[in-house]
């Protein structure tokens, strides 16, 4: 296996031309991370079970293109917050589900939205479902989900095929890779250290302190703490 193909962790497959999810391939947001299904031999043979109307691109995910949390894609509506751009459509959350490792370093997909999620394999399905968590590869296990032809993310009608990357014969360097993924800094963690890099360490502060003032005629002011290691968090009130 090729080392562009070791850097490769999964392909989401819209399952169908003109669909939602071949809507999501067209986004901008989500240009960087799209490639053709006949790319990578493995993806190509692992889609021929999907009938001849599917997509010929797939959103790729790889670990040299790290998400804005470390270590879990989200996907949703809202570009500021989500890796991966979906279609603005009824029942879609801003952030809707998000795949990312467990601790034996199986991809799995988990839903947080308000609609739900459904995963299918091969045809059995247990529905929409919200707050829940799927297997979307085994790890060495060779357990479940290994069995399973055919994987399928249905997002409230847009519907992938998730095509996991086999990495079975080399397990152990692939769990370093999902360590180290998992431990890196985000795009907007590595976008604020690279302009506080002229700083002394003794002017940097994990927090910064935010005055809000009152919007009326009373002069009010409360003060937030703005914890800038993890700036997509909502800043904590510190004062009533």
């Amino acid at each position: 296996m090729t080392s562009q193909s070791n850097d490769i962790i999964a392909w989401l497959v819209p399952t169908a031309h003109h669909s939602l999810a071949d809507k999501s391939i067209h986004i901008p947001e989500n240009a960087f991370r799209i490639t053709s299904t006949t790319s990578n031999s493995y993806l190509s043979s692992r889609l021929s079970n999907l009938t001849n109307h599917s997509s010929d691109r797939a959103i790729q995910l790889t670990f040299s293109q790290p998400p804005k949390r470390p270590g879990s894609f989200i996907l949703g509506t809202d570009p500021r917050t989500c890796d991966i751009i979906l279609p603005r459509v009824e029942g879609i959350s801003k952030q809707h589900c998000a795949i990312s490792f467990d601790a034996q370093s199986r991809l799995v997909l988990s839903d947080f939205s308000a609609q739900g999620t459904q995963v299918w394999y091969d045809w059995e399905s247990n529905g929409d479902r919200t707050d829940y968590s799927w297997l979307l590869s085994s790890g060495c296990s060779g357990e479940f989900p290994s069995m399973v032809q055919r994987t399928l993310v249905d997002i409230q009608g847009i519907r992938f095929q998730v095509v996991v990357n086999d990495r079975s014969e080399d397990w152990d360097s692939f769990r370093e890779q999902v360590d180290q993924f998992c431990e890196q800094p985000s795009w907007e963690d590595a976008t604020y250290w690279a302009d506080s890099s002229s700083l002394l360490a003794s002017e940097m502060s994990a927090f910064q302190h935010i005055f809000v003032k009152n919007t009326t005629n009373e002069p009010a002011e409360e003060l937030y703490l703005w914890n800038l290691e993890r700036p997509w968090e909502p800043m904590v009130k510190a004062s009533a």
